[in-house]
């Protein structure tokens, strides 16, 4: 069914069957066939395409929360879901072989100026991951109350766990307890500060997996 609407003006607007009355910026209006879908089928590098913005949505989608607190650098975009999905599609969802992988030594859980963590070393048991790093604010934009996050995220069952401003900078240490989902998953491991008014952040730090 169609419908005219006529304005005070006299346009005409609405759709009837397969046409379009379009009102252009000059105030004319025009008709215009109504858009039906292609018939033509996707290219392979269509799908694939596809396939990498699915995958982009759905990791980035778990994390956002995060993301959108922690990216501080838009990285020229005009906000944090811009720049986390330009970001991920440029760079963390990679083709290997015409098989899709999460380069997880790409993922940025957060950006900003701050004085990114500088690991010293960390490791785990079944209950525990014990975190050392340089506690230095010799630095620029180094605080000795910046505030330490961290991310363990379980790639075998997309569980993870934000430890958000668990410790100072000049702590130099931390000891994060696991809870039982995690306990016997290998994890890839984020850290991060951020001021201590979490205003701003860094761009955080991949420490690698821990099995």
């Amino acid at each position: 069914m169609g419908q005219f609407i006529e304005n005070q003006i006299g346009m005409i607007s609405g759709a009837v069957g397969p046409v379009v009355f379009v009102k252009e910026s000059n105030g004319k209006t025009i008709l215009r066939s109504k858009p039906t879908p292609s018939k033509k089928p996707i290219s392979a590098k269509q799908q694939q395409n596809r396939n990498k913005f699915a995958l982009m949505k759905h990791f980035t989608g778990l994390l956002y929360p995060i993301f959108k607190e922690c990216y501080t650098d838009f990285l020229g975009k005009d906000n944090a879901r811009d720049a986390v999905r330009s970001y991920y599609m440029e760079q963390v969802i990679q083709t290997e072989q015409e098989a899709l992988r999460i380069a997880y030594e790409k993922v940025l859980i957060s950006t900003g100026r701050v004085r990114a963590y500088i690991p010293v070393s960390q490791a785990r048991d079944a209950q525990q991951v014990v975190l050392h790093w340089q506690g230095t604010t010799q630095q620029p934009f180094a605080e000795a109350g910046d505030l330490l996050s961290v991310l363990l995220y379980a790639p075998d069952t997309e569980d993870f766990v934000f430890y958000k401003a668990c410790a100072t900078r000049v702590a130099a240490t931390h000891t994060l307890e696991l809870p039982e989902a995690l306990s016997t998953q290998p994890l890839e491991v984020y850290t991060t500060f951020s001021t201590a008014a979490e205003t701003d952040y860094a761009y955080s730090t991949y420490l690698g997996r821990l099995d």
